[in-house]
């Protein structure tokens, strides 16, 4: 019987000198590994900061009377008049879905 992990050419990195070579590059890539990390986790705190502001800055306008009154506006007024346009959209899109699936299973059926 051969043994194949051993016969022929060149013998395992840990086994002569290359084990320097195979630690050096192991460590060369867990370095990179952290700086990337570190680098990626300064840039998520750098984003996390415009967010609070965004966020403390929609919570203010949120509690003005300009947007309460523009809600007021959008629900009383606009939304009953698109409702008819909203339901003949949905309607236009289900009959194009079944269109769809009609066609899917004539083309089932003929396989």
């Amino acid at each position: 019987m051969v043994d194949e992990g051993r016969s022929g050419g060149s013998p395992r990195l840990w086994e002569d000198g290359g084990s320097r070579a195979a630690g050096t590059i192991l460590v060369t890539a867990l370095a990179a590994g952290v700086l990337a990390y570190l680098f990626r986790r300064s840039r998520e705190q750098e984003a996390a900061e415009p967010a609070n502001r965004l966020a403390a800055l929609m919570s203010a306008l949120g509690d003005s009377d300009n947007v309460q009154a523009g809600q007021e506006f959008f629900v009383e007024k606009l939304l009953p008049e698109f409702k008819p346009a909203l339901l003949a959209i949905l309607g236009e899109i289900e009959d194009v879905v079944d269109q769809a699936f009609r066609r899917a299973e004539k083309q089932i059926k003929k396989l």
